[in-house]
């Protein structure tokens, strides 16, 4: 796996058409996927939400308009940057406290801070995973809850070839055509291979020391939903 400071520059190099991939990539799933991360979450005026890995904050705009009181943090600047411009498009800025640029490994906020923290898209690029379970757990309150939207792995083997044929030529394909930088997207293509599968990762995060971890597979498996509850001490 890349370092962190990698990761970054590639997020950075590609800021200026990850919306236009993740739509075209996904075939247009990803908004979908937003809503059904953010229903999931059952959001209501007055919840405290850090959304982590925010980047261009779809995310974080799927949790305002269902009425959370959301933070943003990202470590790519420049993904912040355009999630900025959405979020004042959308006229969203009350409802979100602010985009702060901030790694998850090692988050700037106090104990017991927030009731539910959101990752999407985010816990493969984090370098050591441990660390950021340990901060999620630092800043949610007591029976708070840990959401994680992540690519996964199709159960089902015929879909996992063609998602394998899928990944290994269209998505590097048009990603680099699109982006001007093939190896984000060849990055990409690897760390959804080398990720763990559903039942791994709720094992990772029973491990870290959640409670109720349970999943459930969106579009055959392409992504999972994962919600963890923070062990009372």
């Amino acid at each position: 796996m890349p370092e962190s400071n990698q990761i970054q520059t590639m997020f950075a190099n590609v800021a200026h058409r990850y919306d236009l991939l993740n739509h075209l990539l996904s075939f247009g799933l990803d908004f979908w996927w937003w809503r059904k991360m953010a229903k999931l979450t059952c959001p209501h005026h007055g919840m405290r939400v850090l959304d982590v890995a925010a980047g261009t904050g779809d995310s974080t705009l799927a949790l305002a308009k269902n009425g959370a009181t959301v933070v943003s943090t990202d470590f790519t600047m420049s993904m912040l940057r355009q999630g900025q411009k959405k979020i004042t498009r959308a006229m969203a800025k009350n409802q979100v406290l602010g985009l702060i640029g901030a790694d998850a490994q090692y988050l700037p906020f106090k104990n017991s801070s927030f009731d539910v923290v959101t990752i999407c898209y985010g816990i493969r690029n984090i370098e050591h995973r441990g660390l950021a379970y340990s901060e999620f757990s630092r800043v949610l309150k007591p029976d708070g809850r840990l959401i994680i939207l992540e690519f996964s792995h199709p159960r089902r083997r015929w879909l996992q070839w063609l998602y394998n044929l899928y990944s290994h030529y269209f998505l590097v394909k048009l990603g680099g055509l699109i982006s001007g930088d093939s190896a984000a997207y060849i990055y990409l293509r690897d760390s959804i291979k080398n990720f763990p599968s559903q039942h791994e990762l709720a094992q990772e995060l029973q491990n870290a020391g959640f409670d109720d971890v349970s999943w459930q597979d969106l579009s055959i498996g392409i992504v999972a939903l994962h919600t963890a509850t923070k062990t009372q001490n």
